[in-house]
């Protein structure tokens, strides 16, 4: 039986739309306007490029028919009027608004590397050149040509992004450090809404309801960012921008089909999938689009044999591995991820603008986490209803996720025996405001606020029912010429922490010569507990013991012994602390760009503190004479004795909150467009392995054989092209061998080795790119590469794709 709780009435997204209807307004004014047209070199159109107006108020537009744009309701003033648009470089103009009249403001926009527009560094839109943040942009061409089977294979060309796939489901991704199963640290959005659970803290990234075809742009900030949105972007975000209506009219299908390698005898699997768009205009006000799709993947091949003996790269006296894959086998599991979604576009008077969104997608398949696999079942889905208002600087969004699933264990048991069975129900309502302001010319001035409710129905953690959380946050972009700064800070309360947490931000940048940037910056962020860190409660059989090698009345019979494992409602939250050092070079076709950071996790929040951890908390981990275990079949003088022997049985694990880990690296790229049609990009990451500035003396110092190591150095070539009438694409990702810890018992805890995909891809367009048929391959090297020291193989694949616009 799962747990229930009342929820809020849908009433909160009518309430949003008459909040919105008095901003629209409270910000529309009388006054004067610029007008123009955004063109390239050639002379070309640029239709949906963003032109923002700065001065006494900031106006925004995006240009329509002709590449022509107008913003009205300007005070009379000095205004500097900004073109952007993805893959070219900005462009400003001066301008005098001294009454009612039209003041004329076009703009020639230069093709350029590294000049799209983003909003994930400080949540309104500015140029990739001037983010106060590392970030990196994947666009809609790079997408539409990667032969990436979901949206973390998108990412493995970032600098400092770890992804890593452990079967046909299970992805995690997280930046400047590992990757394991649960990574809880990397914030994901789709449109500024969180794909990011409380319940678990973990991002389920086959529950986002569009299909890639459906994003014109992802935006990824490396490192913490909790300053402008919150709890839980502690290593960075992940932005995915899906394709407004207008941009792309029609219909649209997209079928995909192949298969891949297994070996083993269990012959070769498949793959399918289908997207279908359909965008339309229903006047100049209000467009739409209604997308729906399907994917499907058989199960990939699981590794046999056992687990080679390592030691711990942070301490060579502790050894690992030894477990047998065949021990703890299971029946494998592919996946099958039906999705739906609806947008609904809405231009607001003359400036504001209202999208509507709503969405369901459901998943199933295994899903990897440090008590081993579980099956999640068909049944398992997200919904969501979003609706957000934007107004020049202002904005207010509100949204509801709801996600209710079920997976049964297929290795632990419980203390009867059978397996554990998790039912898993949470429900986030958010409302969010915000309002951006250019002061005196040279202070971009953000402010902003928002309230989250969770109910939370979780089988394996019954006394989690739900919890409030509530944050504010103001921003300050100072524009002094050469020199830039950016500062800011948030307060977040949560119900389940006793203290606020302040998460601030400084960054510094100097620009001694044009297009070269300088960048010093301090960020501060944090991670809260997840339900079920705070209120997990279960008694799994932790290990056996053949006790028949002690007392031969048993013969080979195994004696269960069962663990009591618990969360803690008295957590601290988990905090970072970043440094980061960086230059980039913006030289119109190029873009060059180093960074040097150092993140330092404190208060780490460990499931598996360790019995050092326990024992300083007066915790006992392990069954003695006093407490054997329930039905112990020997005297129990025998459990003291073994202990002298160096065996001990574990009794009780608690959650706690344990000392530091610092994780030190540097990221170098560059992007290089070889004309308008060709991409080339390369970056190399260097991560050292990670330290524990704790004492050793500290009861509270994590374990080493609790750290699991990101690859030390990672290595990405990546060439893209999109010409009139055929595709191409080519890319080597290689990762050095990384350490994984947390799987089952340390018996599974080893190394992976190190690994080189290799995918590419090649197509045509018929019919004036109406129609466009691709062959794309991973991994053609045909190595069987494992990511994960307990993950499946990936091995070959090669998919056809037809695609067709009408």
């Amino acid at each position: 039986m799962t747990a229930s709780a009342p929820r809020p009435s849908w009433v909160l997204p009518t309430s949003l739309l008459v909040l919105c209807a008095f901003a629209g307004a409270a910000f529309a004014q009388a006054g004067g306007s610029v007008e123009g047209l955004v063109k390239d070199p050639s002379g070309a159109s640029l239709v949906g490029a963003v032109v923002t107006v700065w001065g006494p108020v900031k106006r925004t537009a995006e240009t329509k028919a002709a590449g022509g744009y107008r913003v009205t309701g300007l005070a009379p003033g000095s205004y500097r009027v900004v073109a952007t648009y993805p893959g070219f470089l900005s462009a400003e103009k001066s301008v005098e608004v001294t009454g009612t009249s039209a003041v004329e403001a076009s703009l020639t926009l230069a093709l350029a590397v590294g000049e799209q527009v983003v909003v994930s560094a400080t949540r309104t839109e500015g140029s990739l050149a001037d983010a106060p943040a590392t970030m990196s942009v994947i666009d809609a061409k790079t997408i539409a040509l990667t032969p990436a089977a979901n949206v973390p294979d998108l990412l493995r060309g970032v600098p400092g992004i770890n992804v890593v796939q452990s079967s046909a489901r299970d992805v995690n991704l997280s930046s400047r450090q590992s990757s394991a199963f649960l990574t809880p640290s990397q914030l994901t959005l789709v449109d500024g809404r969180p794909l990011y659970f409380d319940f678990f803290n973990v991002v389920f990234w086959d529950l986002i309801s569009v299909g890639i075809p459906d994003i014109d742009q992802i935006e990824v900030v490396r490192g913490p960012a909790a300053t402008m949105w919150g709890a839980n972007a502690v290593t960075g975000v992940v932005n995915i921008l899906t394709k407004p209506p207008r941009q792309s009219p029609g219909l649209q299908f997209t079928l995909t089909g192949g298969g891949f390698s297994r070996r083993g005898g269990d012959g070769d699997g498949g793959v399918f999938g289908l997207n279908v768009r359909y965008a339309g205009i229903l006047s100049d006000r209000v467009a739409y689009r209604v997308s729906a799709g399907y994917s499907h993947s058989d199960a990939f091949e699981r590794p046999h044999g056992t687990v080679p003996i390592s030691t711990s790269p942070l301490d060579p006296s502790v050894k690992v591995g030894g477990g047998s894959f065949d021990a703890a086998g299971y029946a494998n599991r592919g996946t099958g991820q039906p999705r739906a979604d609806i947008r609904v576009d809405q231009q607001v008077g003359e400036t504001g603008k209202l999208v509507y969104s709503a969405g369901l997608a459901a998943t199933s398949g295994i899903i990897q986490t440090p008590i081993g696999p579980f099956d999640i079942q068909k049944s398992s889905k997200l919904g969501y209803g979003r609706v957000a208002y934007t107004d020049g600087g202002f904005r207010l969004s509100a949204f509801a996720n709801i996600l209710a699933g079920k997976a049964p264990s297929l290795v632990t048991k419980d203390a009867q025996g059978q397996p554990i069975f998790i039912d898993f129900d949470n429900g986030s309502y958010d409302v969010d405001a915000g309002y951006t302001r250019l002061v005196g010319g040279r202070h971009l001035l953000s402010a902003g606020a928002n309230f989250r409710y969770d109910t939370f129905g979780l089988s394996i953690a019954p006394d989690a029912k739900n919890r409030s959380q509530v944050g504010v946050y103001v921003h300050d972009e100072i524009d002094l010429g050469q020199v830039r700064a950016a500062l800011g800070a948030r307060v977040d309360k949560f119900q389940n922490l006793a203290n606020a947490n302040f998460s601030p931000r400084v960054v510094l940048s100097y620009t001694p010569w044009e297009r070269h940037t300088f960048r010093a910056s301090y960020n501060r962020a944090f991670r809260a507990p997840s339900a079920i860190e705070n209120s997990l409660d279960i008694s799994v059989v932790g290990g056996s013991f053949p006790l028949g090698l002690i007392d031969p009345r048993l013969g080979n019979a195994q004696f269960p012994i069962v663990t009591r494992t618990v969360g803690n409602p008295d957590l601290k939250a988990e905090s970072v602390d970043a440094f980061e050092l960086g230059y980039s070079a913006n030289l119109g076709s190029t873009r060059f760009e180093l960074n040097v950071y150092q993140n330092t996790t404190d208060h780490v929040i460990s499931t598996t503190p360790g019995a050092t951890a326990l024992l300083s908390q007066g915790i006992q981990p392990f069954y003695t004479s006093q407490n054997p275990p329930p039905g112990w079949p020997l005297p129990p003088q025998v459990l003291d004795f073994l202990a002298q022997q160096g065996i001990s049985f574990p009794s009780y694990v608690k959650t706690l909150n344990l000392g530091r880990v610092r994780n030190k690296g540097v990221e170098v790229s560059v992007q290089q467009a070889l004309g308008a049609a060709t991409t080339a990009t390369v970056s190399y990451s260097y991560q050292a392995t990670p330290t524990l500035p704790d004492d050793a003396s500290d009861p509270l110092r994590p374990p080493a054989d609790t750290i699991s190591v990101p690859p030390s150095e990672r290595f990405s070539f990546m060439l893209n092209r999109s010409g009139e009438r055929w595709l191409a694409s080519f890319a080597v990702h290689y990762a050095s061998q990384a350490f994984w810890t947390q799987v089952l018992s340390p018996a599974y805890y080893g190394f992976s080795k190190d690994y080189t995909l290799v995918n590419a891809s090649i197509g045509r367009k018929w019919a004036d790119g109406r129609f466009v048929t691709s062959i794309k391959g991973t991994n053609l090297l045909g190595d069987r590469i494992r990511q994960h020291v307990f993950g499946d193989f990936l091995n070959r694949s090669i998919v056809a794709e037809i695609q067709a616009a009408f």
